[in-house]
């Protein structure tokens, strides 16, 4: 029986759609699952991997200057629950003009956790969803796909595509340490938030930056790493169009040892620390 599984399961999570131009195929998108089967209420990840030819990427949540996010609206059975995408940390580039983006290249997984309701009559189940992004190089093209998986319900399961679910969970940010290891504060001054980040754990990095995170309509400008000591590293982040009494903004703490290396890591900014913008009137952009 379990091998039976085993192959039903190779056999539809395969199945990718893959966008073209020119003859030339831009980005391959296929679902992943982390399991072989289906468990009443026991949660599993689901995860939309897009493949991108060379030189071409897709986005980050926040896009930046330019592009858009990837999106993945799901058609689930009803009694259903599933989470928000988990966006590995991005690539942050600048291309001519000063125009920076946050984004991904070759390939990305974005994954969500599905809840199963307790009760499930069917012998499988089907996911299905719309995905849709767009990739950029020198021009931008918006690419979809309609995508399915057709999982069967059990009493057990085992882990499926171990390795590539392991390997994007070690890329996605980490929650903030807490004040043993870290410390942040901001300050308003006009125009212009900064970040105070207090740890002598970043020391060990030579590379440091701050990924923003806006909510809603809010506008902000590159930020700057303004100053860095031993124990402190401290952000500018310029308001180009935000509420006046906006004193902080999500985002990432990103920190590596080589720029052109794969060990990045990063921690979230706690939510709890952020304003409500919703109120205020908006300060003139500069």
């Amino acid at each position: 029986m379990d091998a039976i599984v085993c192959l039903s399961i190779f056999a539809l999570a395969s199945q990718g759609q893959s966008q073209t131009y020119e003859g030339k195929q831009l980005v391959k998108a296929e679902l992943l699952v982390d399991t072989n089967a289906v468990v009443p209420s026991k949660p599993f990840t689901v995860g939309l991997i897009l493949r991108m030819a060379p030189g071409w990427h897709t986005y980050w949540k926040f896009p930046g200057d330019a592009g858009l996010p990837t999106e993945l609206k799901w058609r689930l059975p009803q009694g259903w629950k599933i989470g928000e995408i988990q966006w590995p940390i991005p690539l942050k580039t600048t291309d001519p003009g000063d125009i920076q983006t946050y984004g991904y290249q070759d390939e990305v997984l974005l994954m969500q956790e599905i809840t199963p309701p307790a009760s499930i009559n069917d012998s499988t189940v089907k996911l299905a969803g719309e995905a849709n992004w767009l990739v950029c190089e020198k021009i931008c093209i918006p690419g979809n796909a309609s995508l399915q998986l057709e999982l069967p319900k059990s009493t057990t399961s085992v882990p499926a595509s171990a390795e590539i679910f392991a390997r994007y969970r070690r890329l996605l940010p980490r929650d903030w340490p807490g004040g043993k290891v870290a410390s942040a504060n901001w300050k308003r001054a006009g125009s212009n938030l900064r970040l105070n980040v207090r740890s002598a754990t970043l020391a060990n990095y030579p590379i440091v930056d701050f990924y923003p995170s806006p909510q809603g309509d809010m506008v902000v400008g590159h930020p700057q790493l303004e100053s860095r000591s031993a124990s402190e590293t401290v952000f500018r982040m310029p308001l180009e169009s935000a509420s006046k009494d906006l004193s902080s903004i999500q985002g990432l703490v990103v920190f590596a040892q080589h720029a052109d290396g794969n060990e990045w890591a990063a921690w979230q900014i706690p939510t709890s620390a952020i304003a409500s913008v919703q109120s205020a009137a908006p300060i003139p952009a500069r």
